[in-house]
């Protein structure tokens, strides 16, 4: 059967490729061995790219905690050698990036501190210096594809953007910009951001949505990066939930309304600037986790990442924290309880 499966066609053999799991890209790597013939199709430029095509929406290939630790969440190793040194702490992934900030003042040059963005499957990095002083105790930071023309779908290397967002202590939220092509940081309007605890922007994660990143800072500071302008929206219920991308591609927000419901919405700029919200369904999670998980007097649940794209999120409960895969249905524990991650997501071809 084996040999008979090898004297496959060369189209059918590259149909077959095609549909080999983007969430376990090791399938790949050992397809790419089994012979020369099978090697040159998946070396191929073009195969890379109707791969993706067909695909189109990355996997969750790992997960930074909250200690700068990467956990692969396929058979692909990774070389980010960051376990449990409290170096770095995650504050975005995406387009094939993670965005790491130090957790130590020695890893700060003068005054300001360094961003790494990370391609943890390959270890490639570069260090960047912020805007953000040391007088700046808290902030947010995105990380972003900026390459021309680029659809994202397996974005590799090429020029990236940093987002970086803080709110004082008088309630004022600002904001910057910076490009690695031109290596230089552009100042955004500030907003007026009354009532919030500055801690709240304490690498609060973010979704991109078309032309627009939105932070989850004590309600939803939008930075448009077209404008370059802040502005300000209110989430739909008050207290815990999570930034998503909704069905559709636009901006969705999930929280748990009690110990075993999930409420999604999906918002809409109204005529007046203001966000209209919209109930879209509800989840009720004792039926997708393990029976104990959800346990009434613990207080250690609630999502703890969403993977943006997705309808992917993590949800930490009294005995772990699970990847639960709304659209499938499949869930699986992959951390600890009580951990914030952030989900890395992205294709991987062996070159």
């Amino acid at each position: 059967a084996e040999d008979l499966f090898l004297r496959l066609a060369p189209e059918l053999v590259d149909a077959v490729l095609l549909r080999l799991p983007p969430g376990e890209p090791a399938c790949l790597v050992r397809a790419s061995v089994v012979c020369k013939p099978w090697f040159r199709i998946l070396a191929d430029p073009g195969f890379r790219r109707r791969y993706l095509e067909f695909h189109r929406t990355p996997s969750v290939l790992g997960l930074f905690e909250d200690d700068g630790a990467y956990v692969s969440t396929s058979a692909l190793p990774s070389v980010h050698p960051g376990r449990g040194r409290l170096a770095d702490r995650p504050l975005d992934c995406r387009h094939g990036r993670a965005l790491l900030a130090p957790y130590s003042r020695s890893f700060r040059e003068g005054n300001a501190v360094i961003l790494t963005v990370l391609d943890p499957l390959t270890g490639r990095l570069r260090r960047v210096l912020s805007p953000v002083d040391e007088h700046v105790l808290w902030f947010s930071a995105a990380v972003l594809c900026a390459a021309q023309g680029c659809d994202h779908y397996g974005c590799q290397g090429g020029h990236f953007r940093l987002a970086v967002v803080t709110t004082s202590d008088a309630g004022v939220t600002s904001g910057w910009l910076y490009s690695s092509e031109t290596r230089v940081w552009s100042e955004l309007t500030t907003v007026g951001h009354p009532k919030v605890a500055y801690y709240a922007n304490q690498g609060a994660p973010s979704v991109l949505v078309r032309d627009a990143l939105y932070f989850n800072i004590d309600g939803i500071i939008e930075l448009h990066l077209g404008k370059l302008c802040l502005s300000k929206f209110e989430k739909p219920i008050a207290g815990k939930g999570r930034l998503m991308t909704a069905q559709g591609g636009g901006l969705g927000f999930i929280a748990m309304v009690d110990v075993t419901n999930l409420t999604l919405w999906s918002g809409e700029a109204g005529p007046k600037g203001a966000m209209v919200w919209t109930k879209l369904r509800v989840i009720d999670l004792k039926k997708l986790l393990p029976a104990g998980a959800l346990m009434t007097q613990t207080v250690d649940y609630g999502i703890n990442g969403v993977a943006e794209g997705t309808q992917v999120i993590f949800v930490s409960t009294f005995i772990g924290s699970y990847m639960v895969d709304l659209k499938s249905r499949q869930v699986r524990m992959v951390s600890g309880r009580g951990r914030n991650i952030t989900p890395y997501t992205s294709f991987y071809i062996p070159g």
